[in-house]
């Protein structure tokens, strides 16, 4: 009875062994994919455009972050609800901004300094690139490679 049991142990370990290889490349592939889209590949790209350039997302119109990405090994300095806040914040600012485009033109971009960091949000057809840099970086000229970028 024990040798009928050892195939039938061995069978139900190989299958969970085949199951978790298999979640783990269907994981690797979702990856793959989701990091191959243009939104995720812009935000890779401004992420390059200078050292000092911190955090780079895209919000959409209704404040959802479509994409983003992160200087690697940068420990984010606001928890998840606080960063939700500072996304709607730059939500709520760019919808007032609206408010003058007939008689001062269309916002392009904006920046916020504060005393530990700066936020860039440049305009992007219906939705916002949040860029969080170093306080001490040359904000003009990442402003520049970004909309040079966004010309491309």
């Amino acid at each position: 009875m024990l040798n009928s049991q050892v195939p039938t142990f061995y069978t139900f370990v190989n299958k969970i062994i085949f199951c978790h290889l298999f979640f783990y490349k269907l994981i690797q592939l979702v990856q793959e994919l989701e990091n191959s889209r243009p939104e995720n590949l812009l935000c890779g790209e401004i992420l390059n455009i200078d050292t000092s350039i911190r955090f780079v997302g895209i919000l959409c119109k209704c404040g959802r972050l479509k994409a983003y990405d992160r200087k690697k090994g940068m420990i984010p300095q606001l928890s998840v609800s606080e960063t939700k806040l500072v996304h709607r914040e730059a939500l709520l600012k760019a919808k007032m901004n609206h408010v003058f485009d007939k008689k001062l033109g269309k916002t392009n971009w904006s920046i916020e300094s504060r005393d530990n960091v700066k936020w860039i949000t440049v305009n992007f057809d219906r939705d916002l690139i949040l860029t969080s840099t170093d306080n001490s970086s040359n904000h003009d000229k990442i402003v520049l490679k970004i909309l040079s970028l966004l010309q491309t």
